[in-house]
């Protein structure tokens, strides 16, 4: 798969994203819906499994600034704040349509 800016597989997604994961507060589940990663940076998270759409949980922060831990489908995966900023979210409750976004 080809790097770049990835879009979400819904059409709530076509709204632009309010914020980044790396902007989320532990514990709120929030959905992808945009992936604003380089080239070769993007193969390592589609293997751990983040793609637009799917659900994204920070569950701990690393002591010092380090990367936060977050649950995605089950697993536990850690990623540096550089690199969760790249990722543009939604509240899963707001994709789900349960919320307006205004």
């Amino acid at each position: 798969m080809s790097g770049g800016e990835l879009g979400s597989r819904r059409d709530s997604a076509s709204k632009p994203a309010d914020r980044t994961l790396a902007d989320v507060p532990l514990e709120e589940e929030v959905v992808v819906v945009r992936m604003e990663v380089a080239g070769e940076d993007i193969e390592p998270l589609l293997e751990r499994g983040i793609v637009p759409g799917c659900k994204v949980c920070p569950v701990r922060h690393s002591p010092a600034g380090g990367p936060t831990v977050y649950r995605v489908d089950g697993h536990l995966i850690a990623l540096r704040r550089e690199t969760a900023s790249c990722l543009c979210v939604r509240s899963a409750l707001e994709a789900a349509g349960v919320l307006d976004a205004n």
